[in-house]
């Protein structure tokens, strides 16, 4: 073997093989980035639309609300807290006075699972959502 060529060799290959490590980790992180990302955005929407449930609320804002509540279960598939809120959401649909009491058991288990800190809010936090009264109301 001629001495000249294998420091060539070695040299192409841990380029080589440090390409692809950086490519799998990259990719690695960028699957979870993106993950994630979709999962702050579903629990983005769900909660901004929370307001479905309050009297008089539009009939767009309850399809919105229940469309993302819908999306809950692909989106976080792989987070078993969430799921069993969700089952026990939907098991209990029926029975109208479990509602808010489910809904913030799957707030707080989305939360838990994107690491959303719930020390400075309570249980009302969830269920009251801000609407316009008639005190927030800009005047001419």
């Amino acid at each position: 073997m001629d001495t000249n060529t294998y420091p060539l060799g070695v040299t192409l290959l841990a380029s080589l093989l440090s390409g692809l490590i950086g490519v799998l980790v990259s990719g690695f992180y960028y699957r979870r980035f993106e993950k994630r990302k979709l999962k702050l955005d579903t629990f983005r929407r769900l909660f901004a639309y929370r307001h479905a449930g309050v009297p008089g609320s539009s009939q767009s804002t309850q399809e919105s609300f229940f469309s993302t509540l819908n999306e809950v279960f692909v989106v976080f598939h792989d987070a078993p807290e969430v799921i069993q809120a969700l089952q026990t959401l939907h098991a209990e649909l029926q029975r109208p006075e479990r509602m808010q009491d489910n809904l913030v058991t799957l707030f707080k288990a989305m939360c838990r699972h994107l690491n959303i800190p719930l020390s400075a809010i309570n249980d009302s936090f969830f269920l009251h959502p801000f609407i316009p009264g008639p005190g927030v109301a800009r005047k001419p």
